[in-house]
């Protein structure tokens, strides 16, 4: 389980990384299309792995009380 936390918030370290750089190419790229979808499945993926970090965190404080 704590493997599962750790790589959930490795995840949310990566996409918000790739969101980082993301939203700043998306004011000078001629190809908007592709800077949107990017942008819009790292935004989710970062969504999902909070959440799922989050929900594992509190599995983990219940076991351990």
């Amino acid at each position: 389980m704590n493997k599962i936390l750790a790589s959930a918030i490795l995840g949310m370290g990566v996409t918000g990384a790739v969101l980082i750089l993301s939203v700043a190419q998306l004011f000078n790229s001629p190809s908007d299309t592709v800077w949107k979808i990017l942008t819009a499945g790292s935004a989710m993926a970062f969504v999902i792995l909070a959440i799922s970090a989050l929900t594992l965190r509190r599995r983990l404080d219940k076991k351990t009380n």
